[in-house]
């Protein structure tokens, strides 16, 4: 087989899968330390404007963040939220996945995973609480925060708190709204919803991305700088 054939044969599987396993694909994993397969695959990513990555033994397909065609906008991401879904909806949802991932990877050792599952309960319990702080905080200092962070902090905790708890089968409440984050996280093959769905994990896949490719030191201390800072504020409330 080619080397462009064999290229094309890697890049159909991880744009069906996101992933290749070396378990699944053992021959096509071999074919990806080929130089000659990997010049052709460098072609893709760049045309494809995306990045194929190996760790340990897998391969992923990362769409650039500005990818139009594998990537996922924010006119997606409104439309998956619902019809009458918000901008500031949208990023709502932005703001719940980053504390999900602060959550789980907040660390600085070679293992920066922290917890092996968070509580959905707990997890609404501990937004609240953030929220909260963000609508009674001096306000020089969120809009400072915000500035930094290039989002509305007070909008989208307004949006937050308007919305009850639970109520059964409803996706606008605030147990509805992590749910919804929750599941296009699954579908990416991210997290694991467990306990009928009362309880997340993470999966292999993000384990890996966090662990050798999105996190090192100065990113972790971002992300820790803003949520430690809104937690510290929560707690002297």
């Amino acid at each position: 087989m080619s080397s462009v054939r064999t290229a094309i044969e890697i890049f159909k599987v991880l744009l069906e899968h996101g992933q290749l396993d070396r378990d699944a694909h053992s021959d096509l994993f071999i074919e990806c330390l080929n130089s000659e397969v990997q010049e052709v695959l460098s072609e893709f990513e760049e045309e494809m404007e995306c990045r194929i990555i190996k760790i340990n033994n897998t391969i992923y397909l990362l769409p650039n963040h500005d990818n139009s065609l594998l990537g996922f906008k924010n006119k997606n991401f409104r439309e998956w939220i619902g019809s009458n879904a918000r901008l500031s909806d949208v990023y709502l949802s932005y703001y719940i996945t980053m504390f999900i991932l602060y959550k789980f990877y907040s660390g600085k050792n070679k293992n920066p995973k922290q917890r092996e599952f968070i509580r959905v309960m707990a997890l609404i319990d501990e937004l609240d609480q953030r929220f909260e702080a963000i609508l009674t905080n001096n306000q020089e200092d969120v809009i400072e925060t915000e500035e930094d962070l290039n989002i509305n902090l007070i909008r989208i905790a307004e949006v937050w708190n308007q919305k009850i708890v639970y109520e059964e089968n409803k996706r606008t409440t605030k147990h509805g709204t992590v749910l919804r984050i929750c599941t296009l996280l699954e579908q990416e093959k991210l997290i694991r919803l467990m306990e009928d769905k009362q309880e997340i994990r993470t999966t292999k896949k993000l384990d890996d991305l966090m662990t050798y490719y999105f996190l090192n030191d100065s990113r972790i201390d971002e992300i820790n700088s803003i949520f430690t800072e809104e937690g510290n504020n929560a707690s002297n409330k």
